[in-house]
């Protein structure tokens, strides 16, 4: 049956919105996977691997107080205006990295990429804004699957730019990319609400959760190297949840504050942001523990000894995976309400983890759990976000949706150096067939055991999630001493 030709053209209108808007999204997920695909090559170039693991670690510090502080910005002052404004930074810092030539001109363009970060709350908070309704948590779910594919075909891309152009192909590459965004978005996607600002800008509140998100992201960074009891580290744990600490009673106690902490004590937000923290603490280690699995020998009592190239195509269909879970998410939360999703996705990846447990000696099996993990991810990591749109007042959506990026990205730090303190607590070496030691089979178990903890932990969260009225209507946000619309779409 065709459309009415005003419902042609609306369609029209909102698939070329949400178009622009997972072009311009994507650019924070190529500059992480492409940033993968080329660090074994820029070791060996710089020969500091410690100095080169910066690259990594300055974009994540970067991005987690962008991500919070960036988004809330957009919120108050216009998303498009703060995405082209995040698009401009990415596309400098891609260009000091084009031109760097030493290893710290390196890290500081990275540094600047970092504020990319921003990009995937502020869409959420567009697609909201532009979409109609009926259509927000299917948009998110595709937002939400082309930044998850992209990340994976990244570390691809970047490795094939890295073998046949040289590394700093993937600068050009992200320059590229942003400068079509940035027209893009100037061009086709429609002006932004400015919100009034009542008093004056909390601008303390906006920058004082940095400090403490930069420490905490440091200290574990640190773990790999000094271990868990050095006194530095310890130091900068403390510190940064000291800084937190003074950060949200700061807020709590504002009357209108930049990042507004209460609102995560009301249920569902609190409950989506642990469900995010898990997600990054237990899920996104995948990769982390499959591919080395893959490639460790098989005389070590566990290992299927593959080439790193055989290894990283176990990840290809995982990533296709991400392309049919994530949307699937978004019909299921605008049919049934996101808990739903979230409790599916919970359940699918529990019953990867398990699987992997009970199940991993040969190829196919690790591409079959890669798939269905990556599956179960895919749509948890999209039902979030519309978790959060369901209760989230419109002038809070990319601030809310920001901090639960930065949840996601300690929770991911933290979970990683976990996952790598387990896997060394047991190892086994044999000089007869070659140097080096593995992590033993035991180590592989508990490391297992801690995952899928982490993701028993969040079936028992998603199952705790209000459930929506069966008018389908969001549930009213209810916040002590903080008055606000109701969340809506």
């Amino acid at each position: 049956m065709k459309l009415d030709p005003p419902k042609a053209a609306e369609s029209r209108r909102w698939l070329l919105i949400l178009a622009v808007l997972v072009f311009a999204e994507v650019n924070s997920s190529f500059e992480v996977g492409m940033m993968y695909g080329a660090l074994a090559t820029l070791m060996r170039e710089f020969g500091d691997p410690v100095g080169v693991g910066w690259l990594i670690t300055a974009f994540l510090l970067v991005g987690a107080v962008s991500a919070g502080l960036s988004s809330r910005l957009g919120d108050l002052y216009g998303r498009r205006r703060l995405l082209i404004l995040t698009l401009v930074f990415a596309m400098a810092g891609s260009l000091i990295g084009a031109f760097a030539t030493s290893l710290p001109w390196l890290i500081a363009g990275r540094a600047v990429q970092g504020m990319s970060a921003a990009l995937l709350p502020l869409t959420i908070g567009l697609v909201r804004e532009h979409l109609p309704k009926e259509r927000v948590p299917v948009g998110i779910g595709w937002v939400a699957a082309m930044a998850s594919f992209t990340a994976g075909a990244g570390i691809l891309l970047g490795g094939w730019l890295v073998d046949h152009a040289g590394w700093r192909w993937i600068f050009w590459f992200s320059v590229g990319q942003t400068a079509l965004s940035i027209v893009a978005v100037a061009w086709l996607l429609p002006p932004s609400v400015q919100r009034a600002v009542v008093g004056g800008l909390d601008l303390l509140g906006g920058v004082l959760f940095a400090p403490g998100v930069a420490l905490l992201l440091w200290a574990v960074t640190r773990m790999k190297g000094s271990g868990p009891a050095d006194p530095v580290t310890l130091g900068l744990i403390a510190a940064g949840l000291l800084a937190i600490a003074v950060w949200v009673r700061h807020e709590w106690r504002h009357p209108q504050p930049m990042i507004d902490v209460r609102r995560f004590a009301e249920r569902q937000t609190g409950l989506a942001m642990g469900l995010m923290a898990l997600f990054g603490l237990g899920t996104a280690q995948l990769m982390l523990v499959i591919l080395l699995l893959a490639q460790q020998p098989a005389w070590t009592g566990i290992g299927l000894g593959l080439t790193a190239t055989l290894a990283a195509l176990i990840k290809l269909p995982a990533s296709l995976a991400g392309l049919f879970g994530a949307p699937w998410s978004g019909h299921v939360a605008a049919r049934h309400g996101a808990r739903r999703a979230a409790l599916i996705g919970s359940a699918v990846i529990c019953a990867g983890w398990v699987a992997v447990l009970l199940h991993h000696d040969a190829v196919w099996l690790l591409v079959a759990v890669a798939f269905l993990i990556t599956l179960g991810g895919s749509i948890l990591y999209a039902a979030i976000p519309n978790l959060i749109v369901e209760v989230a007042p419109t002038d809070r959506t990319s601030e809310i949706n920001g901090m639960s990026h930065v949840v996601r990205t300690v929770g991911t730090a933290i979970g990683t150096q976990f996952a790598t303190l387990l896997l060394a607590s047991s190892t086994v070496a044999d000089a007869t067939r070659g140097s080096g030691t593995h992590p033993s089979p035991g180590a592989y178990l508990l490391t297992f055991a801690f995952v899928i903890a982490c993701a028993g932990a969040g079936v028992l969260l998603a199952m705790a999630l209000p459930r929506r009225h069966s008018t389908g209507a969001p549930l009213p946000l209810q916040v002590p001493g903080r008055s606000g619309s109701p969340g809506n779409y």
